[in-house]
């Protein structure tokens, strides 16, 4: 009746590598949704960050009323964004992610082929649009998005003082922070 208490002793060796790897899986399979999701978000605004730091000289050659570097750094977006994969973005916002990478290659696509300033701006708005879209979502940090409502179009720039890249020098000042600091 009474059977005497059997004592399990440990497995060593590989039994244990085994069994702590089976509980390493089970404790990465257990996080949740949000948690998943977060981690496919930030690797993709992980890569988002060269296009921004592209973006933002193209915004600081525009505010100066020039197109010197704005055709590389548009080049370098098209490739960048070529390369993006939002298919690892889950939760409220993936809908939001998915037409990102088409978006960003397409406007700096275009932005590559602009030939005056004028055509550059007016492209760079295209541009905008996903760009500031994405930054509401992700909220990059010590970037603010600012509108004009002269040029009725926003765009993304470091914190600091307003620098207008649709209208440069003759109203450089124009607009309003919308979303940051």
């Amino acid at each position: 009746m009474n059977e005497p208490m059997k004592i399990q002793r440990r497995p060593k060796g590989k039994a244990t590598l085994v069994i702590f790897c089976c509980a390493l899986l089970a404790a990465s399979a257990c996080k949740t949704p949000a948690a998943r999701a977060e981690s496919g978000t930030e690797r993709f605004d992980s890569r988002m960050q060269p296009i921004l730091r592209s973006y933002l000289k193209v915004g600081d050659a525009l505010a100066a009323d020039s197109v010197d570097g704005v055709r590389a750094e548009a080049e370098r977006i098209n490739k960048l964004a070529a390369k993006l994969d939002p298919s690892s973005v889950m939760g409220e916002h993936a809908s939001h992610y998915e037409d990102l990478p088409a978006k960003l290659e397409s406007a700096s696509a275009s932005l590559t082929k602009s030939k005056t300033l004028g055509e550059a701006r007016a492209t760079y708005k295209k541009l905008s649009m996903p760009m500031g879209m994405w930054a509401s979502m992700s909220k990059p940090k010590g970037v603010n998005v600012v509108y004009c409502p002269m040029a009725e179009a926003s765009w993304l720039q470091e914190e600091g003082a307003i620098r207008n890249p649709y209208y440069g020098s003759s109203m450089l000042r124009c607009g309003q922070v919308v979303k940051g600091e």
